[in-house]
């Protein structure tokens, strides 16, 4: 199988491979939210965006905003990311990559 005919078939069978693997399943679940620390977690960005729209020192509205947005977005990065290292586990792109790696050798052999 060529590189070509491979990447047709994972296109069309991608989300049946994905969806089947349990390992891919319990990465897609882990970044969602499931208790109090996940909601006070989550939570810091939006208090972080009040936060900063309210204490910026700028006198241009538009800018308020901007600069609010920017730091909302960045908070809830971290927050992704502080949540990926409290849980160990490794994203979904990841996962994919490796179960995409393991069907090209499989269908290679």
């Amino acid at each position: 199988m060529t590189d070509r005919e491979f990447e047709t078939y994972w296109k069309e069978n991608r989300m049946t491979i994905l969806e089947k693997n349990d390992e891919y399943r319990h990465a897609k679940e882990n970044f969602k939210i499931h208790s109090g620390a996940d909601l006070i977690l989550f939570g810091i960005p939006v208090v972080a965006g009040i936060v900063s729209i309210n204490n910026v020192p700028l006198q241009n509205e538009l800018l308020k905003w901007i600069v609010s947005a920017v730091i909302t977005i960045v908070c809830f990065a971290l927050s992704v990311w502080v949540k990926s290292l409290i849980t160990g586990m490794v994203s979904p792109d990841e996962v994919e990559q490796r179960l995409k790696e393991a069907k090209r050798r499989e269908l290679v052999e």
